[in-house]
Formats: C-alpha cells, sequence, structure tokens
C-alpha cells in the first residue's frame, strides 16, 4: 500500500499490484510518471469542480480520485482483468472518508474498447495515461473516443515506441480529431524517457 497526494492535499491510499490477470496486462497495476504528470498539468490549467470526466485505463484509480478530491465528477473504467484492484482502491478510499465533509465523487465502470458499448454518462473530458504502449489498440481507442462524443481529451504518455506513436496521431487526424503538435512536457528521471502531452477534440466541437 503506498499513499500518493498532491502537495496541500489529504493522502489517497492506493494499493498497487503488477499482477498478470486475464483481458489484462500488469501496467494497470501501476501508478505511473505519466499519470502523475497529467494529475499536475490538469490542475494547473482547467478547474475541475463539478467537471464531468472520463477516464480511460484507469488502473490503480489514483487520477480519478485525485481529481475528485479537487471536485471532478470522475467515471473510472477499467478492462474486466483489471477491474477487481480499480474497484478496491476506488471504493475502498471513499469508505475510509465517509465521515470526511468534503465528498468525492468516482464511479467505477467496465470499458472493453473493442466492444462499442457506451459508458453510461455525458462527458466533459476525457483522460488517459500512457495508453499508446500497444499498437493494435489505437484503433479501438480512438473508436471509444468518438462514441463517446469526445469534447476534449487529454493524453499523457510516456515514449516507449516512438514510431508507433506518431502512427496513432496520424490515425487520429484521419478519423478526424484535431489538435496541436504533443508537448514533451517532461522526462522520467528514472529511464530518462520523454512524457507527452495531447490535447485534442473530434470533429468541430
Amino acid at each position: 500500500m503506498q499513499q500518493k497526494d498532491l502537495p496541500g492535499k489529504a493522502a489517497i491510499a492506493i494499493r498497487q499490484d503488477g499482477t498478470r490477470c486475464l483481458g489484462s496486462d500488469e501496467s494497470s497495476g501501476w501508478i505511473w510518471v505519466a499519470g502523475r504528470v497529467l494529475a499536475s498539468h490538469l490542475l494547473s490549467i482547467i478547474d475541475v469542480k463539478k467537471l464531468h470526466i472520463l477516464e480511460l485505463g484507469s488502473g490503480t484509480g489514483w487520477l480519478a480520485l485525485t481529481l475528485a478530491q479537487e471536485g471532478a465528477i470522475v467515471t473510472a473504467t477499467e478492462r474486466p482483468g483489471a477491474l477487481q484492484l480499480l474497484t478496491r482502491n476506488v471504493y475502498g478510499h471513499l469508505d475510509r472518508i465517509t465521515n470526511e465533509s468534503n465528498v468525492m465523487s468516482v464511479e467505477v465502470e467496465e470499458c472493453k474498447w473493442e466492444d462499442d458499448i457506451r459508458v453510461p454518462g455525458d462527458f466533459d473530458l476525457i483522460i488517459g495515461t500512457d495508453l499508446l504502449y500497444i499498437v493494435e489498440s489505437y484503433v479501438p481507442l480512438l473508436n471509444t473516443l468518438i462514441l463517446h462524443n469526445c469534447k476534449r481529451c487529454l493524453l499523457t504518455w510516456e515514449e516507449r515506441i516512438p514510431k508507433e506513436e506518431a502512427t496513432f496521431l496520424a490515425l487520429a487526424t484521419a478519423a478526424g480529431f484535431t489538435f496541436e503538435a504533443p508537448i514533451h512536457i517532461a522526462t522520467n528521471e528514472v529511464t530518462n524517457n520523454r512524457i507527452w502531452y495531447l490535447d485534442m477534440s473530434f470533429g468541430s466541437q
């Protein structure tokens, strides 16, 4: 169990578990640098209070809880194999703060990008971190964003397969997404890999 929090905020206790589960890999069990980078940047540019946010690939739930702590109304999603850890972390944390005055709003939903099944709700913002490490997921990811009426999507990822990641940008453009060039927003001090940030929307929105 590790406690991860932003300066000036109560700690969010998160269980990390890198066990490989059926239908998911071990990547969903850890808090990654790209997630912490997105949290810091997002909270510095947007007032998330009462903003309805859909997070794809929520993993441990740390980012969803961090944004909910700031007043966002968050739906955290994962594939079936990673859903147990996400559910345990999110609802476990919410149970621990039931006696506190600040109410946090986080729901957990299953979301398999290949299924074309919409997560309930209307969302102002869709977010995701480290979603680009499997090339085969690029088209399902873009289809999922379109399915959820993507008004605005913020992504961060650690550079691991740069040529393939460039392919994602080309696919996004072909699918009708608009965006400026990704920004090198940070560097992972352990791996020395660059962390990229992308702000995009779909169609004319």
